[in-house]
């Protein structure tokens, strides 16, 4: 009987040990505990609400930024688009002056070769 007894209250033991629920206050946790005042906790959570709070401008100025950044990038590629259009401008500008530039020597030389004859032609009938 007293075997029973013996068998019984060490299963009684196990079950009620087994049982009780680990928490962190509980000598069986393997996770410390702190404890701390209600000022510093106040001041865990208005230090946590400026923290959420800058976050959110950061968030905001991050996307002003990047809605500045598309802007410029917008007009930088419009004013690739316009450079683009002076350069083909000048050098179309630049192809039709060699054209003139060849024509007024074209007819500087002409003139000149005309001026010679007659000079060889006065020459010649004197």
């Amino acid at each position: 009987m007293m075997k029973h007894c013996a068998a019984a209250f060490c299963l009684f033991f196990l079950l009620f040990f087994w049982a009780l629920p680990v928490d962190a206050a509980s000598p069986f946790s393997s996770e410390k505990t702190y404890r701390i005042t209600e000022t510093e906790l106040s001041r865990l959570e208005s230090d946590l609400d400026r923290a959420l709070e800058e976050k959110g401008k950061q968030k905001e100025q991050s996307e002003r930024l990047r809605k500045q950044l598309r802007t410029l990038e917008n007009q930088s590629e419009e004013r690739k688009k316009a450079l683009e259009t002076v350069r083909k401008s000048f050098e179309e500008y630049a192809r039709e002056e060699q054209k003139k530039q060849k024509r007024l020597r074209r007819e500087k030389n002409a003139a000149l070769g005309l001026v010679g004859l007659l000079a060889v032609a006065l020459a010649a009938g004197k």
